[in-house]
């Protein structure tokens, strides 16, 4: 259950399609036994594709690069001077790399991009042999940006169904920090 977990939540910061909506619907099917219920419901309603998920995606994540709303980048809250692939980039495109995953390139995304390190957690998941490299991505990214990433999401006033992915973004984040690898 931990790479849909994983897949569910980077397919909630991905740029809206109606397939990725439709993806999205079909994992949250396999997960609504899963713990944060209320959340998921709550998201189920929402996994619609329209313009307004997708204006909203834009006005969150894209308009007015670099200065943009809410940075969906883990460089941007980790390196000194918020630099796009700076270090911690280059280091999860390392760990990327040793596991032979490398960002396609038209896929518009880095390395340290919140889909590309929720992807990569969920492959990671997928292969029990990976668990050091969990718990690396976990504490020395993930663990130590999302949260100031979800306070900046909810400062930009989202659309319900942003706020709703930061709410799930942060109950799976806290579970895994409670995980024995």
């Amino acid at each position: 259950m931990r790479p849909q977990l994983y897949l569910f939540a980077s397919g909630l910061f991905n740029q809206p399609t109606p397939a990725r909506m439709e993806m999205q619907r079909g994992l949250l099917a396999q997960l609504l036994y899963a713990p944060w219920r209320e959340t998921l419901i709550a998201l189920e309603s929402q996994l619609n594709y329209n313009e307004e998920i997708e204006t909203e995606y834009s006005r969150l994540f894209i308009l007015a690069f670099p200065n943009v709303t809410v940075q969906p980048f883990g460089s941007y809250w980790l390196e000194e001077d918020q630099r796009l692939m700076g270090n911690s980039s280059l280091e999860i495109q390392e760990m990327m790399a040793s596991h032979g995953i490398e960002i396609a390139e038209n896929s518009g995304l880095l390395p340290d991009h919140i889909v590309s390190e929720l992807e990569f957690m969920a492959y990671l998941a997928s292969h029990e042999d990976t668990q050091q490299t969990q718990q690396q991505l976990l504490e020395q990214h993930l663990v130590r940006w999302i949260p100031q990433f979800t306070a900046a999401l909810r400062a930009a006033k989202p659309a319900p169904y942003y706020r709703l992915a930061a709410d799930f973004i942060e109950l799976l984040i806290d579970s895994e920090v409670r995980r024995k690898y």
